[in-house]
């Protein structure tokens, strides 16, 4: 059985197919429709040496019936598959974009959204955003705004326990609360009993408040609840003799 390889060419697709000399046009078509999206009843099959070559020859309509190895083909030659249909020849075109109905979001709507790219570098003043805080959105600006209202300087509290970063709540005295330059919203300044803290409440040169190295840290509102909470000695030892 003679096997011969064809470059498979059409408007749409390219590939590299093995035919059997014997397959008639009429099977051949019907294998090639699945490959180049036209149907077998429109194509017109042309042969030639290579993709810039003039055809070595063209398969007539009407040779159906004849063996493609009738026809003068070789391996490693081109199958060019073309549609006769004029009102198909357009519509099968998958790489004009001009065809495809998009869907165009109104940049106002696209602005609103809080799930884009656009949103995530305004969040982290990313890009065009860097220098431009006042270009946040109201809601960022006022995040935790009405939480923050309810605690006050000085007022002793108890910071919640955050998985990965500290799993207890820890005990403090309010330091600082409202609005900071290393990110959008309302922050807790929270000076710590005990070195259990990330800063001396300073970041990235800024100074909120004062206090020991370690002793400090900035929270959201919703972390931290007010109230009578005496100082505790967490690295103290529950004897009272040895």
């Amino acid at each position: 059985m003679s096997v011969v390889t064809l470059f498979v060419e059409s408007q749409n697709s390219s590939s590299e197919r093995r035919f059997v000399k014997s397959i008639t046009i009429n099977d051949l078509k019907g294998r090639l429709e699945p490959i180049v999206g036209i149907p077998s009843a429109d194509q017109q099959l042309s042969i030639l040496q290579g993709t810039d070559s003039q055809p070595v020859c063209t398969v007539p309509n009407d040779a159906g019936d004849r063996m493609l190895g009738y026809f003068p083909v070789e391996d490693y030659m081109v199958l060019r598959v073309t549609s006769t249909n004029p009102s198909t020849t357009s519509a099968l075109n998958f790489n004009d974009d001009s065809q495809v109905e998009k869907y165009v979001m109104d940049d106002d709507e696209y602005d609103r959204r809080t799930d884009t790219v656009r949103a995530f570098k305004r969040r982290h003043n990313m890009g065009r955003f860097a220098d431009a805080k006042s270009a946040m959105s109201l809601d960022e600006e006022d995040e935790f705004k009405d939480l923050a209202a309810t605690i006050a300087v000085g007022n002793r509290c108890e910071v919640a326990a955050v998985p990965g970063v500290a799993d207890y709540a820890r005990r403090g005295t309010v330091r600082f609360v409202g609005k900071t330059s290393f990110r959008s919203g309302y922050w807790v300044g929270i000076e710590y009993d005990e070195p259990v803290g990330k800063n001396d409440g300073s970041i990235d040169g800024v100074c909120y408040f004062k206090c020991l190295p370690n002793h400090g840290s900035f929270v959201r509102p919703d972390k931290v609840t007010v109230g009578e909470f005496p100082e505790e000695d967490l690295f103290g030892s529950d004897l009272e003799e040895m």
